[in-house]
């Protein structure tokens, strides 16, 4: 049908995944009679499918439209100002469906901000790229590709202890939780030649 639409066995199973098949079929059936009577016209679809109606609009699938028109160069602003401030997928739910689109939200969102980040970069856009990519630094200080961009917009900004300032707190991150160091590739960037170990 749609990206939009979903088995009636998938759907059940995932919502009531605890439940026996017949019950969570059984209770996808009155959700969905409520759905119907709230809000007529949100729903199609037949005796094996059910799908939200070509007029609904989800917001899981903007996020993801303007995340690939930013991966391509194509997005704005307004665009980026969404992605910026997108939060969880479904917060206070904790099913264990949710835990890989979640995932794949968070990380679809931080490679698009690191992606606009080096280009704004490669344009001399050097404080808003700061601006971004402290932002993904913020939720991932252990990402190495992000602490890349803030070191090459602080150098590219002629900011270069600013660059070895942040190379020497990732680096003192990096052993503190996990043992290890950064890459030589990133060593390299702020003159700290070495390997990773």
């Amino acid at each position: 049908m749609t990206e939009k639409d979903c088995g009636r066995q998938t759907l059940a199973e995932r919502l009531w995944e605890h439940a026996a098949p017949e019950r969570s079929l059984a209770s996808l059936r009155t959700a969905l009679w409520l759905i119907r009577r709230a809000g007529p016209g949100l729903l199609s679809g037949d005796a094996e499918r059910v799908a939200l109606a070509d007029h609904v609009d989800v917001d899981v699938h903007r996020f993801r439209r303007q995340a690939e028109s930013m991966l391509a160069g194509d997005g704005g602003d307004a665009d980026l100002r969404l992605l910026c401030a997108a939060a969880d997928l479904l917060p206070g739910w904790d099913e264990d469906w949710l835990l890989l689109f979640r995932e794949q939200l968070r990380l679809l969102r931080l490679h698009t901000l690191e992606t606009v980040g080096r280009r704004y970069c490669e344009q001399g856009h050097h404080p808003q790229a700061i601006d971004l990519i402290l932002r993904v630094v913020a939720e991932e200080p252990l990402r190495e590709s992000a602490q890349a961009v803030l070191i090459d917009a602080h150098l590219g900004a002629g900011n270069a202890a600013e660059a070895r300032r942040q190379f020497d707190v990732f680096a003192a991150n990096l052993w503190q939780e996990l043992e290890l160091r950064p890459s030589a590739q990133l060593g390299q960037r702020v003159g700290v030649p070495g390997t990773r170990r």
